[in-house]
Protein backbone atom coordinates (compact mmCIF):
# COMPACT_ATOMS: atom_id res chain seq x y z
CA UNK A 1 0.00 0.00 0.00
CA UNK A 2 1.17 3.37 -1.22
CA UNK A 3 2.70 5.01 2.10
CA UNK A 4 1.77 8.26 0.29
CA UNK A 5 -1.81 7.96 0.70
CA UNK A 6 -1.69 7.48 4.73
CA UNK A 7 -2.77 10.50 6.89
CA UNK A 8 -3.25 11.05 10.43
CA UNK A 9 -5.79 12.51 12.17
CA UNK A 10 -6.64 13.33 15.68
CA UNK A 11 -10.06 11.88 16.62
CA UNK A 12 -12.79 13.85 19.13
CA UNK A 13 -11.55 11.66 21.97
CA UNK A 14 -8.00 12.68 21.68
CA UNK A 15 -6.72 9.84 19.84
CA UNK A 16 -4.54 9.81 16.64
CA UNK A 17 -5.85 7.36 13.49
CA UNK A 18 -3.51 6.64 10.79
CA UNK A 19 -5.46 5.74 7.75
CA UNK A 20 -4.71 4.87 3.79
CA UNK A 21 -7.63 6.79 2.01
CA UNK A 22 -7.97 7.00 -1.77
CA UNK A 23 -10.60 8.77 -3.07
CA UNK A 24 -13.42 7.29 -5.51
CA UNK A 25 -13.42 7.79 -9.44
CA UNK A 26 -16.58 9.16 -10.68
CA UNK A 27 -19.65 6.77 -9.96
CA UNK A 28 -17.52 4.36 -7.67
CA UNK A 29 -18.94 4.23 -3.71
CA UNK A 30 -16.28 3.93 -1.20
CA UNK A 31 -15.17 1.11 0.72
CA UNK A 32 -14.31 1.53 4.40
CA UNK A 33 -12.22 -2.00 5.30
CA UNK A 34 -11.80 -2.63 8.69
CA UNK A 35 -9.17 -5.31 9.64
CA UNK A 36 -9.28 -7.19 13.18
CA UNK A 37 -6.63 -8.76 15.16
CA UNK A 38 -3.29 -9.09 15.67
CA UNK A 39 -3.33 -7.21 12.24
CA UNK A 40 -3.44 -3.83 10.59
CA UNK A 41 -4.37 -2.61 7.54
CA UNK A 42 -2.17 -4.24 5.93
CA UNK A 43 -4.19 -6.78 6.27
CA UNK A 44 -6.21 -5.32 3.12
CA UNK A 45 -3.50 -4.75 0.66
CA UNK A 46 -4.18 -7.16 -1.95
CA UNK A 47 -8.15 -6.06 -1.53
CA UNK A 48 -6.52 -2.67 -2.41
CA UNK A 49 -4.02 -3.75 -5.22
CA UNK A 50 -7.56 -5.06 -6.61
CA UNK A 51 -10.52 -2.21 -6.10
CA UNK A 52 -8.37 0.73 -6.63
CA UNK A 53 -7.53 0.65 -9.70
CA UNK A 54 -11.32 -0.03 -10.60
CA UNK A 55 -11.79 3.37 -9.26
CA UNK A 56 -13.24 2.67 -5.91
CA UNK A 57 -12.76 4.56 -2.76
CA UNK A 58 -10.73 3.55 -0.08
CA UNK A 59 -10.72 4.12 3.58
CA UNK A 60 -8.50 1.97 5.30
CA UNK A 61 -7.22 2.75 9.10
CA UNK A 62 -4.61 1.17 11.61
CA UNK A 63 -7.34 0.27 14.11
CA UNK A 64 -7.29 1.39 18.16
CA UNK A 65 -4.10 -0.21 18.63
CA UNK A 66 -2.65 -1.53 16.15
CA UNK A 67 0.10 0.21 13.50
CA UNK A 68 0.28 3.51 13.50
CA UNK A 69 -2.75 4.37 15.27
CA UNK A 70 -2.15 5.65 19.04
CA UNK A 71 -2.43 2.43 21.74
CA UNK A 72 -3.85 2.70 24.44
CA UNK A 73 -3.45 0.34 27.42
CA UNK A 74 -6.88 1.06 29.63
CA UNK A 75 -9.48 -1.44 28.14
CA UNK A 76 -12.32 0.92 28.74
CA UNK A 77 -11.55 3.20 25.60
CA UNK A 78 -11.76 0.01 23.42
CA UNK A 79 -15.66 -0.21 23.85
CA UNK A 80 -16.90 -1.04 20.45
CA UNK A 81 -19.65 2.18 20.32
CA UNK A 82 -16.44 4.27 21.37
CA UNK A 83 -14.28 3.24 18.31
CA UNK A 84 -16.98 3.49 15.85
CA UNK A 85 -17.78 6.83 16.96
CA UNK A 86 -13.87 7.34 15.77
CA UNK A 87 -14.26 5.77 12.59
CA UNK A 88 -17.27 8.20 11.77
CA UNK A 89 -14.82 10.99 12.46
CA UNK A 90 -12.71 9.74 10.02
CA UNK A 91 -15.35 9.55 7.48
CA UNK A 92 -16.78 13.00 8.50
CA UNK A 93 -12.47 14.01 8.01
CA UNK A 94 -12.77 12.75 4.29
CA UNK A 95 -16.39 13.92 3.73
CA UNK A 96 -17.64 10.97 2.60
CA UNK A 97 -21.45 10.75 3.43
CA UNK A 98 -21.90 7.12 2.73
CA UNK A 99 -19.36 4.33 2.49
CA UNK A 100 -19.92 0.33 2.13
CA UNK A 101 -19.04 -0.88 5.58
CA UNK A 102 -16.29 -4.23 5.40
CA UNK A 103 -14.97 -6.23 8.22
CA UNK A 104 -13.15 -8.55 9.69
CA UNK A 105 -12.54 -10.38 12.66
CA UNK A 106 -12.99 -7.24 15.96
CA UNK A 107 -13.41 -5.33 12.60
CA UNK A 108 -16.56 -7.08 12.29
CA UNK A 109 -17.68 -6.32 15.58
CA UNK A 110 -17.06 -2.90 15.13
CA UNK A 111 -18.96 -2.63 12.07
CA UNK A 112 -21.74 -3.93 13.90
CA UNK A 113 -21.75 -1.20 16.52
CA UNK A 114 -21.49 1.24 13.08
CA UNK A 115 -24.38 -0.15 11.72
CA UNK A 116 -26.98 -0.12 15.12
CA UNK A 117 -26.00 3.51 15.63
CA UNK A 118 -24.75 5.03 12.33
CA UNK A 119 -26.79 3.40 9.97
CA UNK A 120 -27.12 6.61 7.89
CA UNK A 121 -23.73 6.90 6.87
CA UNK A 122 -23.69 3.52 5.17
CA UNK A 123 -24.47 1.88 1.86
CA UNK A 124 -24.27 -1.86 2.59
CA UNK A 125 -22.49 -3.93 4.63
CA UNK A 126 -20.20 -7.03 3.98
CA UNK A 127 -18.76 -9.29 7.02
CA UNK A 128 -16.24 -11.56 6.86
CA UNK A 129 -15.54 -14.69 8.60
CA UNK A 130 -16.96 -13.25 12.03
CA UNK A 131 -20.39 -11.97 10.85
CA UNK A 132 -23.29 -9.39 12.56
CA UNK A 133 -23.26 -9.87 15.87
CA UNK A 134 -26.32 -7.59 17.80
CA UNK A 135 -26.02 -5.93 21.46
CA UNK A 136 -24.93 -7.31 24.16
CA UNK A 137 -26.83 -5.37 26.75
CA UNK A 138 -26.41 -8.27 29.53
CA UNK A 139 -23.06 -9.45 30.96
CA UNK A 140 -21.45 -12.78 30.11
CA UNK A 141 -19.56 -15.08 31.42
CA UNK A 142 -16.70 -16.50 29.26
CA UNK A 143 -16.45 -19.56 31.35
CA UNK A 144 -20.29 -20.33 30.38
CA UNK A 145 -19.68 -19.50 26.44
CA UNK A 146 -16.96 -21.65 26.14
CA UNK A 147 -18.92 -24.99 28.00
CA UNK A 148 -22.26 -24.20 25.94
CA UNK A 149 -20.15 -24.29 22.70
CA UNK A 150 -18.07 -27.29 23.84
CA UNK A 151 -21.61 -29.21 24.62
CA UNK A 152 -23.20 -28.09 21.23
CA UNK A 153 -20.71 -28.07 18.92
CA UNK A 154 -17.73 -30.39 20.54
CA UNK A 155 -15.09 -27.48 20.31
CA UNK A 156 -14.75 -24.72 23.30
CA UNK A 157 -14.78 -22.26 20.23
CA UNK A 158 -13.39 -19.25 22.42
CA UNK A 159 -10.55 -20.81 25.12
CA UNK A 160 -8.29 -18.23 23.90
CA UNK A 161 -9.87 -15.16 24.72
CA UNK A 162 -8.94 -16.70 28.64
CA UNK A 163 -5.45 -15.70 27.85
CA UNK A 164 -5.89 -12.98 26.18
CA UNK A 165 -7.39 -11.54 28.95
CA UNK A 166 -4.71 -12.32 31.55
CA UNK A 167 -2.97 -8.88 32.18
CA UNK A 168 0.23 -10.47 31.30
CA UNK A 169 -0.30 -12.20 28.35
CA UNK A 170 1.21 -9.45 26.17
CA UNK A 171 4.74 -10.03 28.34
CA UNK A 172 4.39 -14.16 26.62
CA UNK A 173 3.70 -12.73 23.17
CA UNK A 174 6.00 -10.31 22.71
CA UNK A 175 8.90 -12.42 23.87
CA UNK A 176 7.89 -15.13 21.26
CA UNK A 177 6.49 -13.59 18.85
CA UNK A 178 7.60 -15.60 15.88
CA UNK A 179 5.58 -18.65 17.51
CA UNK A 180 2.90 -16.34 18.15
CA UNK A 181 2.13 -15.69 14.61
CA UNK A 182 2.58 -18.77 13.36
CA UNK A 183 -0.08 -20.02 15.29
CA UNK A 184 -2.51 -16.72 14.25
CA UNK A 185 -1.21 -17.42 10.78
CA UNK A 186 -1.72 -21.68 10.81
CA UNK A 187 -0.71 -23.65 7.95
CA UNK A 188 -3.57 -25.49 8.05
CA UNK A 189 -6.80 -24.35 9.83
CA UNK A 190 -7.23 -27.17 11.82
CA UNK A 191 -4.46 -26.14 13.82
CA UNK A 192 -6.57 -23.38 15.31
CA UNK A 193 -9.19 -26.30 16.87
CA UNK A 194 -5.95 -28.26 19.19
CA UNK A 195 -3.85 -25.35 19.65
CA UNK A 196 -6.33 -22.13 19.56
CA UNK A 197 -9.57 -22.72 20.45
CA UNK A 198 -9.04 -25.24 23.69
CA UNK A 199 -8.72 -22.98 27.48
CA UNK A 200 -4.50 -22.69 27.63
CA UNK A 201 -3.81 -23.92 24.61
CA UNK A 202 -2.41 -20.74 22.95
CA UNK A 203 -0.86 -20.34 26.27
CA UNK A 204 1.32 -23.48 25.88
CA UNK A 205 2.06 -23.23 22.30
CA UNK A 206 3.46 -19.57 23.21
CA UNK A 207 5.50 -20.19 25.62
CA UNK A 208 6.48 -23.44 24.30
CA UNK A 209 7.69 -21.09 21.30
CA UNK A 210 6.52 -23.75 19.13
CA UNK A 211 7.43 -22.41 15.21
CA UNK A 212 6.24 -25.06 12.70
CA UNK A 213 6.66 -22.06 9.82
CA UNK A 214 4.77 -19.72 7.58
CA UNK A 215 1.30 -20.57 5.90
CA UNK A 216 1.90 -21.21 1.78
CA UNK A 217 -0.40 -18.83 1.18
CA UNK A 218 1.38 -15.88 3.02
CA UNK A 219 4.27 -14.46 0.64
CA UNK A 220 7.90 -14.10 2.72
CA UNK A 221 7.27 -10.40 2.20
CA UNK A 222 3.84 -10.69 4.08
CA UNK A 223 5.39 -12.19 6.53
CA UNK A 224 8.31 -9.86 7.45
CA UNK A 225 5.95 -6.76 7.31
CA UNK A 226 3.36 -8.48 9.60
CA UNK A 227 5.97 -8.84 11.97
CA UNK A 228 7.47 -5.59 11.64
CA UNK A 229 4.22 -4.04 12.18
CA UNK A 230 3.62 -5.95 15.07
CA UNK A 231 7.23 -5.85 16.87
CA UNK A 232 6.89 -1.83 16.36
CA UNK A 233 3.81 -1.47 18.75
CA UNK A 234 3.54 -4.81 20.58
CA UNK A 235 0.20 -6.59 21.30
CA UNK A 236 -1.08 -5.46 24.86
CA UNK A 237 -2.73 -2.22 23.09
CA UNK A 238 -4.35 -5.15 21.05
CA UNK A 239 -5.50 -7.32 23.53
CA UNK A 240 -7.96 -4.76 24.53
CA UNK A 241 -10.41 -6.17 22.47
CA UNK A 242 -10.36 -9.28 23.88
CA UNK A 243 -10.48 -7.42 27.78
CA UNK A 244 -13.46 -5.35 26.74
CA UNK A 245 -15.26 -8.54 25.43
CA UNK A 246 -14.40 -10.73 28.11
CA UNK A 247 -15.08 -8.03 31.32
CA UNK A 248 -18.59 -7.18 29.37
CA UNK A 249 -17.19 -3.68 29.49
CA UNK A 250 -18.86 -2.96 26.03
CA UNK A 251 -22.72 -3.30 28.14
CA UNK A 252 -23.08 0.34 29.41
CA UNK A 253 -22.94 1.44 25.90
CA UNK A 254 -25.11 -1.56 24.80
CA UNK A 255 -27.59 -1.05 26.79
CA UNK A 256 -28.77 2.47 25.01
CA UNK A 257 -28.90 1.00 21.53
CA UNK A 258 -32.81 0.16 20.72
CA UNK A 259 -33.96 -3.47 20.02
CA UNK A 260 -35.13 -1.96 16.38
CA UNK A 261 -31.54 -1.03 15.84
CA UNK A 262 -30.32 -4.81 16.45
CA UNK A 263 -32.31 -5.44 12.86
CA UNK A 264 -29.91 -4.67 9.93
CA UNK A 265 -32.25 -3.47 6.83
CA UNK A 266 -29.91 -2.18 4.13
CA UNK A 267 -27.96 -4.99 1.78
CA UNK A 268 -25.61 -7.33 3.35
CA UNK A 269 -23.13 -9.67 2.42
CA UNK A 270 -22.06 -12.95 4.69
CA UNK A 271 -18.77 -14.52 3.57
CA UNK A 272 -18.51 -17.70 5.76
CA UNK A 273 -15.31 -19.89 6.17
CA UNK A 274 -16.50 -23.35 7.43
CA UNK A 275 -12.53 -24.15 8.51
CA UNK A 276 -12.63 -21.01 10.90
CA UNK A 277 -12.83 -22.62 14.48
CA UNK A 278 -14.17 -19.32 16.16
CA UNK A 279 -16.23 -18.35 13.17
CA UNK A 280 -17.38 -21.71 11.15
CA UNK A 281 -21.01 -20.58 9.98
CA UNK A 282 -23.36 -22.75 12.45
CA UNK A 283 -22.18 -20.92 15.03
CA UNK A 284 -23.43 -17.95 13.63
CA UNK A 285 -26.39 -18.73 11.12
CA UNK A 286 -29.07 -18.45 13.48
CA UNK A 287 -28.13 -14.87 14.62
CA UNK A 288 -28.25 -13.79 10.69
CA UNK A 289 -30.74 -15.55 10.05
CA UNK A 290 -32.89 -13.74 13.02
CA UNK A 291 -31.52 -9.99 12.65
CA UNK A 292 -30.79 -9.98 8.75
CA UNK A 293 -32.53 -12.53 6.93
CA UNK A 294 -32.17 -10.60 3.80
CA UNK A 295 -27.53 -11.14 3.79
CA UNK A 296 -26.83 -12.86 0.74
CA UNK A 297 -24.18 -15.74 2.22
CA UNK A 298 -21.11 -17.22 0.71
CA UNK A 299 -19.67 -19.95 2.41
CA UNK A 300 -15.98 -20.73 1.48
CA UNK A 301 -13.81 -24.05 2.40
CA UNK A 302 -11.06 -21.86 4.12
CA UNK A 303 -9.59 -20.45 7.66
CA UNK A 304 -9.66 -17.92 8.92
CA UNK A 305 -7.63 -15.46 7.16
CA UNK A 306 -9.89 -15.26 3.87
CA UNK A 307 -8.42 -12.11 2.40
CA UNK A 308 -5.22 -14.01 1.81
CA UNK A 309 -6.43 -17.99 1.48
CA UNK A 310 -8.53 -16.93 -1.08
CA UNK A 311 -7.75 -13.57 -2.29
CA UNK A 312 -9.74 -13.95 -5.83
CA UNK A 313 -12.22 -15.52 -4.57
CA UNK A 314 -12.90 -13.11 -1.92
CA UNK A 315 -12.55 -9.82 -4.25
CA UNK A 316 -15.03 -11.32 -6.78
CA UNK A 317 -17.57 -12.27 -4.40
CA UNK A 318 -17.28 -8.52 -3.27
CA UNK A 319 -17.00 -7.05 -6.54
CA UNK A 320 -20.52 -8.77 -8.01
CA UNK A 321 -22.54 -8.00 -4.67
CA UNK A 322 -21.20 -4.26 -4.72
CA UNK A 323 -22.18 -4.08 -8.57
CA UNK A 324 -25.52 -5.23 -7.59
CA UNK A 325 -26.20 -2.70 -4.88
CA UNK A 326 -26.56 -0.16 -8.32
CA UNK A 327 -25.23 2.39 -5.74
Amino acid sequence: MDAALYKDLKVSRGFTYHYFYSPAAAGKPTLLLLHGFPATSFEWHRQVAYFRPKGYGLLVPDMLGAGGTSTPIDPEVFRFALIARDVVDLLDAERLDKVVGIGHDWGSLVLARLANLYDGRFHAYAWNAIPYAPPRPDPVDIDTIIARYQEATGDPRFGYWKFCDEDDAHVVIDKNIDSFLQLLYPQYPEVWNEWFTPVDKMKQWVTENRKPGVPAWLTAVEYATMREDIVKTGVRSMLNYYKVSVRSLNCQDDQKIPVEAWTIRKPVLWVATTRDAPGVPVMHRAIMEKYIPQAKVVELDIGHWLQFEATDRVNAEWESWIYSLNL
